[in-house]
């Protein structure tokens, strides 16, 4: 059993660069797979703390409270969090014309999140509402 100074030398959070070209990546595998490839490989590697692009730039989500792999049921929710934040993104914006507020709105989110990234020891919004880190385990 390792000590917490050499659990925390051997954990390497992901970068802020390695975390966007994930959910970039993820973006363009639902693009390309019309949402069902993403769903399906999806539903396999939430298993291991992971999506498909974290699967291929090998990262993964531990739970803060067992220091384990996100299971299943933390990968969802994550990922439910994120979907929710486009959704409501999206109606708002179709709400207004997808005028100036609504970027605006869109451009806000992800100050905030980049904001709270850099200021919460590398660990996003979402993050902190579900207890999750992310590691770079490349």
């Amino acid at each position: 059993m390792t000590s917490d100074s050499d659990e925390n030398n051997s954990t390497r959070l992901a970068s802020f660069q390695h975390r966007l070209g994930a959910e970039l990546l993820d973006s363009a595998i639902c693009l390309l797979t019309l949402w069902i490839g993403w769903i399906i490989w999806s539903a396999v590697v939430w298993t291991k703390g992971q999506t498909p692009a974290k699967q291929i730039l090998k990262i993964r989500v531990y739970s803060e409270i067992n220091r384990q792999p996100a299971n299943w049921n933390h990968m969802a929710i994550r990922q439910f969090l994120l979907i929710l934040t486009l959704i409501l993104s999206a109606a708002f914006l179709n709400l207004i014309s997808f005028g100036i507020m609504g970027s605006l709105v869109i451009i806000a989110w992800y100050i905030l999140e980049i904001i709270w990234y850099f200021t919460k020891g590398q660990r996003s919004l979402r993050d902190q509402l579900v207890k999750t880190y992310v590691v770079n385990e490349g």
